[in-house]
């Protein structure tokens, strides 16, 4: 196919900031959700894993059915979308009080 680029499971992801994005770190570019593949200094780009399936810490009150839309906002994933950065579908449930969740990125 001629008009082919690239299989879309990573994106580039520039760190802007003033600290490291370490290996593993969520980060909301638009509405993607992204997971850095190893460390990316500031000033630097590396790239995000934006397909498939991670464990992310979520809001520990929400109680995440298997098969949820869910949202990152501050660092957490979460069930409420306002604010939030659309993050994929829970891959499976996470009760309330869990600490972290699998989630099918942007899926």
């Amino acid at each position: 196919m001629k008009n082919y680029v690239q299989d879309g499971n990573t994106l580039a992801l520039t760190n802007s900031g003033e600290s490291t994005i370490t290996s593993g770190t969520p980060v909301a570019v638009g509405d993607l959700l992204v997971v850095a593949i190893a460390d990316i200094k500031p000033g630097s780009t590396g790239d995000g894993r934006a397909t498939g399936v991670v464990l992310l810490p979520k809001l520990a009150a929400d109680d995440i059915a298997q098969g949820k839309t869910v949202y990152f906002k501050d660092g957490k994933i979460q069930l409420a979308n306002t604010s939030a950065t659309p993050a994929g579908k829970a891959w499976e449930a996470a009760g309330a009080n869990a600490t972290s969740v699998l989630v099918r990125l942007n899926g």
